[in-house]
């Protein structure tokens, strides 16, 4: 048990690094290729001395296309473009799944959340005795008879698209908030619980005992 518990923990270490240098190893030797096969395309040829540099002009390339990209998605046809281009992927069967999840990954990590939850807590979720992450969307006050007030609504995500969750209403006093940030929450949900808070400043085993309901 010891050995597989000390594998485990091995590749865990390890993964996150092997798939971050092997990224930077990919970007390094690719983006020098496709640059010297677009300058082929014009009869052109990269000196032997100047080589070394075209990763690097590569990826200054890559970072000015990402920001032409945003910069056209902001405006009115930018926007019908890409819903256009997003319209025909999401008619491929295969195509529409991976595309959806990598986009609410992404949206998830880096874009604008659509949805400002106010912080992360837990909830006693599904059953007494076991904590859910969720992220804390507003109190529901009396907007929603014959509900009484007292109840905030939370979206209890799924790994690792959080965006799939579900929104549950549960007593105001019963969500616990968490020392940490949303960001945080965000990053422990789509890593599927890997990635835990650094310095979590509240754990789990602080949380208030509470006393049975009468049956």
């Amino acid at each position: 048990m010891r050995l597989r518990q000390r594998l485990i923990t091995g590749l865990v270490t390890l993964l996150p690094l092997i798939v971050t240098l092997y990224l930077l190893g990919w970007v390094y030797t690719y983006s020098g290729a496709y640059i010297q096969a677009f300058l082929r395309l014009f009869g052109l040829e990269v000196p032997r001395a100047y080589q070394p540099v075209l990763p690097f002009v590569g990826l200054f390339l890559a970072g000015v296309l990402v920001y032409l990209v945003g910069s056209l998605a902001e405006n009115y046809l930018g926007k019908r473009l890409i819903v256009s281009l997003e319209r025909s992927l999401l008619l491929l069967p295969i195509v529409r799944d991976i595309y959806k999840a990598v986009q609410q990954i992404a949206h998830t990590l880096f874009g604008h959340q659509e949805v400002k939850f106010s912080r992360a807590a837990v909830i006693e979720y599904p059953r007494r005795g076991v904590y859910a992450l969720c992220f804390v969307v507003q109190s529901v006050g009396g907007r929603l008879p014959p509900l009484p007030e007292g109840y905030t609504a939370v979206l209890v995500p799924t790994s690792p698209v959080p965006a799939s969750g579900m929104v549950v209403l549960v007593p105001s006093e019963e969500v616990l908030p968490l020392e940490i940030s949303v960001e945080e929450a965000l990053k422990y949900v789509v890593s599927a619980g890997f990635l835990l808070p650094e310095k979590p400043q509240s754990p789990l085993t602080s949380l208030p005992q509470r006393a049975e309901r009468p049956s």
